[in-house]
């Protein structure tokens, strides 16, 4: 079976609503990294492609993911995709940050309704480029 994978922009107020949202969702005084974070650790990938890898050898544990979660700007968003395998909701913001002079492939996004936990598909070395549309220069 071939996966295609269809990028779409989004346009650069609803990243920065996303990034505001992130924000208000981690910094909440009820934020409970155990409840309201899911890191997806499984890999498709080469293990050096992989969040378990990448975590280990920058020594990171959750609370350094959402330390750097909580740093992301517009400038750093890559794209945004729709997962095929959760449409609620169905959209996924892609973000690149440099970390240690290496590019880290981001994938999240926010679900829940009351209780807004946090879903990072992706924490890892970038495996390609990436385009980075609301950052001088765009590419990378």
């Amino acid at each position: 079976m071939i996966v295609i994978k269809i990028p779409i922009r989004s346009e650069k107020k609803a990243v920065k609503a996303f990034l505001e949202e992130l924000k208000v969702v981690l910094e909440d005084e009820d934020f409970d990294i155990a409840d309201n974070l899911l890191i997806i650790k499984s890999s498709k990938d080469e293990i050096e492609y992989s969040t378990n890898y990448t975590m280990m050898d920058l020594d990171y544990d959750s609370s350094d993911i959402v330390e750097r979660l909580k740093e992301l700007t517009v400038s750093e968003y890559s794209e945004t995709l729709i997962d095929k395998d959760d449409d609620k909701p169905p959209l996924l913001f892609v973000f690149g940050k440099d970390i240690n002079n290496k590019r880290i492939y981001i994938k999240l996004k926010i679900k829940g309704t009351i209780t807004k936990k946090v879903l990072c598909l992706s924490f890892h070395y970038a495996k390609h480029d990436m385009e980075f549309p609301y950052k001088q220069g765009g590419r990378r």
